[in-house]
Parts: C-alpha cells; structure tokens; sequence
C-alpha cells in the first residue's frame, strides 16, 4: 500500500533544513546589495579624476568641482560633497563598515603633477578603490 502525505517528523526536518538555509543565505544576500550599491563610487570618482587631470594640464593648479566641470552624481546611494577635494557618504547600510561608509579622493599639486589619495572605511565592499588616480 502507498503511503499518503508526510509524517510530522519529516515534515519538522524540513523546515529545520530551510531554516539553516536561511540563516545562511541571507546575509551574504544583503552583502552583496551592499557591494553592489558601494560599486557606484569608483566610477563617480574616476570621474572627478579624469576631469581634475584635464584642468590640470591646462591651468596648472586643482580645480574645485565648478572649476572642473564635475556634477554632484543623481543616486539614492551616495551623498557627495567637495569637502575633501572629493568625497561619497553611504546613504545604504553599512554596518560592517568604520565611520558610516565614507568615501574620499584628495588631489594636491605635486611639482607639475597631481597626487591622488584616495581612502575609504570600507574596503570589503571596494577593495580596489584605493587605487583610484594612482600612476604606474
């Protein structure tokens, strides 16, 4: 004879094991939101770079975002602002993160060159964003 539905046991064991799941898949889910909303900020900065560059081989002094020709970004993601030459304030979770998220590119004359530091408090979401306006 064919047995019919599922015995309580079985059915516990089951919700058990989409439990453990859960528990599992669901912060590396917001993570990942996380670093991809955090992806926004190298492109913005590279921008800010390239246009500094450009300004600065013809002027021969740093630019403030009028000067250069750069535009606050339209994100829900990020605040951006001048105050450190360049600088993205997450406006997304990151708890994981020291100081609220906070991204920064400053650029200062060197001799006849511009020198970028960039720095950020979160580098498991941007790792490679401190290599941003960095010259080989």
């Amino acid at each position: 004879m064919k047995k019919q539905g599922f015995t309580l046991i079985e059915l516990m064991v089951v919700i058990v094991i989409m439990g453990i799941l859960a528990a599992v898949a669901v912060p590396k889910l917001f993570a990942m939101i996380a670093k991809s909303k955090a992806s926004e900020a190298g492109p913005a900065a590279g921008s800010y770079v390239h246009m500094q560059d450009a300004y600065f081989v013809d002027q021969q002094v740093i630019g403030d975002w009028a000067a250069i020709g750069y535009k606050e970004p339209a994100s829900k993601n990020f605040t951006y602002n001048e105050t450190n030459s360049w600088s993205a304030v997450a406006q997304f979770d990151v708890s994981d993160c020291s100081d609220g998220g906070t991204w920064n590119v400053k650029a200062e004359k060197v001799g006849t060159n511009v020198k970028y530091t960039a720095s950020d408090n979160c580098p498991a979401l941007t790792p490679n964003f401190k290599n941003i306006g960095a010259t080989n």
